[in-house]
């Protein structure tokens, strides 16, 4: 579908967690879509600590070293061994690839993939030859392996404390859509508000019925805020209306099929009704 075709998973996630580690925002510099080398190999998003005693509080990226390669899969990508491997790859194409020898050391690459459901089988494997360790609500590390890696189940995480990231979901509910517009109206640096604009913007036409009913309301809403959500439900609404428009046609040209066969019957019931009449005359 043309609506499915617009969402922008990725640039949605890379937002929301460069909103996750504000409070570092000048410790930290983010890469997005890091080419591995001349082949078309990206890192989703590569964080790299400018300073190496830069304490990172966020929880998620406490478990943080110097190079921190994380990989994002939207609600419509699998994630299974084979994701597990590709990403392994990603931190060993890093580490081998960025110049002089040990230029960028093994034990100062972590990797971290995040999607919105638990892998439960992915982790059932990997539990088999790694250990495995709960460090909060939704966050996974893997111990044992030639790179740190955690595996983040974004549904599963602390509510009040990652609302940006919890917010990439097609399932969202009133209380959390509330939620993402207190935060974003909370936003008082005007970069930071322009990168949850995204985040809103993509949630909104993804949760198109949800964010009607909150427009409708609007009494906790901003005029501002619901200029910027409105564009996004009204094209919405227009493809839809479209593709209404499309099956009503389709149903208007089935109904004159319907018509012109039933016209085709009654000609040829009167043309029976003549026959009849003229053999009992000849008769």
């Amino acid at each position: 579908m043309e609506i499915e075709n617009r969402t922008q998973w990725h640039p949605a996630f890379c937002t929301s967690m460069e909103l996750e580690l504000i409070e570092n925002r000048k410790g930290l510099t983010y890469d997005r879509e890091y080419n591995l080398n001349s082949e078309p190999l990206r890192i989703d998003l590569l964080i790299i600590k400018k300073d190496p005693n830069e304490v990172i509080r966020n929880e998620i990226g406490a478990f943080f070293l110097g190079y921190n390669i994380v990989e994002y899969k939207s609600p419509d990508d699998k994630v299974n061994i084979d994701t597990f491997y590709k990403v392994l790859s990603y931190a060993c194409l890093y580490k081998s690839d960025t110049g002089a020898v040990d230029e960028i050391l093994d034990t100062d690459i972590t990797i971290t993939l995040i999607r919105e459901k638990k892998p439960k089988k992915l982790l059932g494997q990997l539990a088999k030859e790694y250990q495995i360790i709960k460090r909060g609500k939704g966050i996974y590390q893997i111990s044992g392996m030639l790179f740190p890696m955690q595996i983040i189940a974004i549904k599963e995480l602390e509510r009040n404390q990652h609302v940006w990231l919890r917010s990439l979901t097609r399932s969202m509910d009133l209380v959390q859509a509330e939620e993402l517009l207190s935060n974003y109206e909370g936003l008082q640096n005007d970069e930071d508000r322009a990168k949850a604009g995204v985040i809103v913007n993509l949630v909104s036409d993804i949760n198109s019925a949800l964010f009607e009913q909150i427009v409708s309301g609007g009494e906790k809403m901003s005029e501002a805020l619901k200029k910027m959500i409105l564009p996004e439900l009204g094209e919405l609404k227009l493809v839809l209306a479209d593709k209404e428009a499309e099956i009503a046609d389709k149903e208007a040209e089935i109904a004159d099929k319907e018509a012109e066969i039933a016209d085709k019957e009654a000609e040829i019931a009167e043309l029976k009704r003549m026959l009849a009449e003229a053999r009992g005359e000849l008769v």
